[in-house]
């Protein structure tokens, strides 16, 4: 029953300027999850019952309040031992505890844990010293996710860097953890550059250039720092900016598409689509909507 083949699992992702998505799993007894592996990391709570659990080559069974760790790319999953287990799957891509500007905590703490430069504990028992704080971010993580009241994606990023801030003080330096992570600073004046100037036509070449990089090296490194290809990156900061920008409601679709870098309204409205699962009208719509039910 569990040795299975792993695949490529592509998580569905709601809103990928938001790359977060939370599943609460009841499986039959000996279901689950399969053995699988995917791009994000993952934090997997066990609420009810037991489980049998596999991360790499560890093998184990958890228990309600025991808490698994799954960095990208690590093959894990996980079977019901009992009838009316239930564990919280949050699935999240390193984006969210991600700083563009690579501040030192990016630095010092993040990029070693995404990196796989430190060896992280995947198996939190309910023992462990850290292990409360831990389930209780992770269930007031899923109940702002549940709810989504007023400012509920701050909440969440918070509770994942604290969370990652917790299982960071778990960890040991890998005994080749002296490599060549300086490669990730290489880019830190173009993610600046970007940041301010996202509306701006800039070719993979220019960046390179701007970089003091060749153009295939400089695509290597941006996708290994940000998880991201440079033209995905980009559109992810435009649709942002347009999202935010029809919120306000004092510009046309065209006018917001024009202001973010796009002159192709037809390609504006795909990437949009792409990224927040809605069309730009659709944002139009919800806003006008909100102000007609506030005047009513």
């Amino acid at each position: 029953m569990y040795e299975q083949p792993a695949f490529k699992e592509y998580t569905f992702i709601p809103d990928k300027t938001f790359p977060l998505n939370i599943f609460k799993v009841s499986p039959p007894n000996g279901t689950g999850i399969p053995l699988h592996w995917q791009d994000h990391m993952e934090f997997i709570l066990i609420r009810k019952g037991k489980f049998h659990v596999q991360i790499q080559e560890q093998f184990t069974e958890l228990y309600e309040g025991d808490v698994l760790f799954v960095n990208a790319n690590e093959t894990h999953g996980a079977y019901s031992m009992t009838e009316g287990s239930e564990l919280i799957s949050i699935v999240f891509n390193e984006a969210l505890i991600r700083n563009l500007s690579l501040d030192s905590t990016e630095k010092k703490y993040v990029l070693p844990i995404i990196n796989q430069e430190l060896k992280i504990p995947s198996i939190i028992k309910a023992k462990n010293p850290v292990a409360s704080s831990l389930t209780s971010l992770l269930e007031e993580l899923y109940l702002e996710y549940i709810e989504k009241k007023k400012g509920f994606e701050l909440f969440i990023k918070a509770n994942l860097i604290h969370s990652i801030a917790l299982i960071f003080r778990l960890s040991e330096a890998k005994l080749d953890s002296i490599q060549s992570n300086r490669e990730d600073t290489s880019i830190q004046s173009i993610l600046i550059y970007l940041s301010e100037n996202f509306q701006k036509q800039i070719t993979i070449t220019e960046a390179a250039t701007y970089c003091n990089l060749s153009p295939n090296y400089f695509c290597y490194v941006f996708k290994k720092t940000t998880g991201k290809t440079f033209v995905e990156y980009v559109n992810m900061l435009r649709v942002h900016e347009a999202d935010r920008l029809l919120r306000e409601g004092s510009n046309s679709i065209s006018e917001v598409a024009y202001q973010v870098g796009y002159s192709n309204l037809t390609y504006f409205g795909r990437v949009f689509k792409q990224y927040k699962t809605c069309r730009p009208r659709d944002v139009v719509k919800e806003v006008r909507e909100a102000k007609e039910s506030v005047h009513t």
